[in-house]
């Protein structure tokens, strides 16, 4: 009986010896969105509120060294070339309690022949989030999707130099 509980014992330590390396569930993350009138370096007022970025939760699959994206879609009753007529401006604020921007991007750019928009996000504030805000007409041009894609940049590093044991993947020789 004791051979037979220590053989368990010794099987079950090498499976999760030899079990691949998981991802920990990032933070909750509840980032407030807006456009805004102006740019980025001198914001105006609130034109619409977008969705708040969140990280999707549940059981990570695929590849583990993924970057968690935080994201959030929202259909405002605007269309993209209204966004482009005066200076306008994606905020990603800190959290609800926070007004700290900690991403921007001014809306512009060369509409694709479809209709949308992608406009680059800046990290602000030292916060290393950036990403993109993506304008898609929907509704015959009269709504749009705006769907913001961000990625925290400082946690992507740590994430490879944790796996990688602080080499680039990028420039090892191999």
């Amino acid at each position: 009986m004791r051979r037979s509980v220590f053989l368990v014992l010794v099987l079950s330590l090498a499976a999760l010896a030899a079990a691949p390396p998981t991802l920990a569930q990032p933070a909750a993350v509840d980032r407030p969105a807006a456009l805004h009138g102006g740019t980025c370096d001198s914001l105006g007022a609130v034109v619409v509120s977008l969705a708040n970025l969140v990280l999707t939760t549940g059981d990570p699959q695929g590849q583990t060294l993924a970057t968690p994206v935080e994201q959030s879609g929202t259909v405002v009753s605007f269309g993209v070339a209204d966004f482009l007529t005066t200076d306008h401006a994606v905020v990603v604020q800190e959290s609800p309690g926070a007004s700290t921007v900690v991403a921007c991007g001014e809306v512009g750019g060369a509409p694709n022949p479809d209709g949308t928009l992608a406009v680059g996000m800046r990290p602000m504030n030292a916060s290393g989030l950036s990403g993109i805000a993506y304008f898609t007409p929907i509704d015959t041009f009269s709504n749009t999707l705006v769907t913001i894609l961000l990625v925290d940049n400082n946690a992507a590093a740590a994430t490879v130099d944790g796996a990688t044991g602080g080499e680039d993947p990028d420039t090892t020789p191999r």
